[in-house]
């Protein structure tokens, strides 16, 4: 890479604008509020009771 191409790149860079992260995090609407909460609460808990229904069909299946 030349030093031509880095120093555009570079300047480039600078002119970029940066994004916001999550579009949910700034409406102030009730529903979505509460769809953004409800999203977290499920995908918080999704790990859990995935692990949670394998440890029971060992615990179900090693009895045999």
């Amino acid at each position: 890479m030349s030093i031509r191409t880095t120093i555009t790149l570079f300047l480039l860079s600078l002119m970029a604008v940066p994004a916001k992260a999550c579009s949910v995090c700034f409406v102030t609407t009730e529903a979505s509020r509460y769809a953004y909460y409800a999203t977290t609460v499920l995908l918080s808990f999704l790990p859990l009771a995935l692990i949670g229904g394998l440890v029971y069909y060992i615990a179900k299946n090693s009895n045999r």
